[in-house]
């Protein structure tokens, strides 16, 4: 007989990069003394130098083993103690049934434990547009931004459960960008209405002024998960876009007429990434207009490292400014008692023309993740008012600054899974058919859960059976 040790395994025979899904490896953690070997027949065998060999149960459906780890730990001491070295992998031949497999090792006693690997991943899975790993605004990892590292978690936080419903969202929210227009970016395919041109007075949204309008666009709206470069914070948002500037800038009378003219087309939700030095009350009569239909405004507080600049310093707007990969304001971002929150706004990818993509810097890109964050809040929850908006906004924000409100970042830095965590408080517990109550239909459940469950979800205190601390858990929890 010959037996292989499992570092000779490893080299001979590499394991499977990509198993057959959803049949997973047979993960086995060996008794001390023991090791995997095959002998003359090719048959795999449990071996040890006293007691001899052991053909493996099944062995003829096993496709090869080797140990579990794809890296030996660095502290092999530690990792003795452990036994996390006696753990090996085992792959078996596609449609092998893993579970009689696993019952059909049991009770060996050269085996320690044998279970079946699980899938799993982070909480809310990152989507598979190609230039994900760029945008830090979405998903901040310490990747390098303008040639520094940023600072892990520097970010809106959408992975944190924000996303969770996207799938589900019926409601089309329709987002007013009173801007510079919008391309039909293939990352916005039929998300762009047809829109108004104010200064021409034509319905041609068409972009104007080097994708500005097109790049707040992509960061609220583009499409995620799709295989196509960018994604946006509410995939089923619209947007509505509303030319205000010809080709760049314009009198303010222009974006006053575009905010009224939006109103009363359709907008839920109105994104403003302007900035006027003077505020004119004909702007601020259309700012109320808007404000009297209960339509949530959202505006940049400007890039001037002054004074908030108009229509942000309005009460009547959300006014946002912006933060850097490192979690610090950006250093041309407005500031002042005006401000609300802030968010990403330096080096941003997003859509620009056609099918391109690239990054600018500035609070008017800033102010497109808070109006993407509401376009989601009110797909999910469609009743809520602007006053309550702005208090979600205002709760959730994290803090990066001085704690609590400051001049320089408001409330903090936009938090989009906080703020969809806040819209409904959790149910009961106890409420094991979440309908909100903890009643009789619960306590049928746990009974007939009684005993040894592992992972049932009336063991509240997880220690594997449902018992009488359980049951004390659905009395003391008891609605009706």
């Amino acid at each position: 007989m010959s037996w292989l040790i499992l570092t000779t395994l490893l080299t001979a025979q590499a394991i499977d990069p990509n198993p057959v899904a959803p049949e997973l490896d047979v993960l086995v953690k060996l008794e001390p003394g023991i090791t995997v070997g095959v002998d003359p027949a090719d048959r795999w065998v449990l071996a040890t130098q006293r007691d001899g060999d052991l053909v493996l149960p099944g062995t003829e459906q096993i496709r090869f083993i080797g140990p579990a780890a794809l890296a030996e730990a660095r502290d092999r001491a530690l990792a003795s103690r452990l036994g996390l070295d006696r753990w090996v992998r085992i792959q078996l031949e596609p449609g092998v049934d893993r579970s009689a497999f696993l019952d059909a090792l049991e009770g060996l006693v050269q085996l320690e434990h044998a279970e079946l690997d699980a899938m799993g991943g982070l909480a809310g899975e990152s989507p598979d547009d190609p230039l994900w790993s760029e945008l830090w605004n979405l998903q901040n990892t310490g990747q390098t931004v303008g040639g520094s590292a940023g600072v892990p978690g520097a970010d809106v936080n959408v992975l944190g459960g924000a996303w969770d419903q996207m799938a589900d969202l019926q409601e089309d929210i329709i987002v007013a960008t009173l801007d510079s227009g919008a391309f039909d970016h293939v990352d916005l395919t039929d998300r762009v209405l047809q829109g108004r041109n104010i200064p021409n007075g034509t319905d041609d949204g068409i972009d104007v002024c080097a994708s500005h309008g097109t790049h707040v666009a992509g960061i609220i709206a583009a499409q995620g998960d799709n295989g196509i470069g960018v994604a946006g914070m509410c995939w089923n948002a619209r947007i509505l876009p509303v030319v205000v500037v010809d080709p760049c800038g314009g009198p303010e009378s222009w974006p006053a007429d575009g905010l009224v003219w939006a109103a009363d087309n359709g907008a839920d939700i109105i994104n403003m990434s302007l900035q006027y030095s003077t505020g004119t009350e004909y702007f601020h009569d259309a700012v109320l207009y808007a404000a009297g239909l209960d339509i949530p405004m959202v505006a940049a507080t400007g890039n001037s490292n002054g004074p908030i600049s108009y229509p942000a310093r309005w009460e009547e707007v959300i006014a946002v400014g912006a933060i850097t990969h490192q979690d610090t304001r950006w250093s041309s971002s407005n500031y002042g008692e005006e401000i609300d929150l802030v968010a990403p706004g330096y080096q941003i990818t997003s859509t620009q023309l056609l099918a391109s993509y690239g990054s600018k810097s500035g609070t008017s890109f800033a102010a497109p993740h808070v109006s993407g964050l509401v376009a989601l809040l009110l797909s999910i929850s469609p009743d809520l008012t602007n006053e309550e908006i702005r208090e979600l906004l205002a709760a959730s924000a994290r803090d990066i600054s001085l704690v609590g409100f400051d001049t320089a970042t408001g409330h903090g830095c936009l938090d989009a899974s906080a703020a969809i965590a806040l819209l409904e408080p959790p149910g009961p517990a106890a409420d094991l058919n979440d309908d909100g109550l903890v009643d009789g239909e619960d306590l049928l459940i746990l009974l007939s859960s009684w005993g040894s469950c592992e992972g049932c979800s009336a063991d509240f205190n997880g220690d594997g059976v449902v018992e009488g601390d359980d049951l004390l858990q659905v009395l003391s929890g008891w609605t009706s």
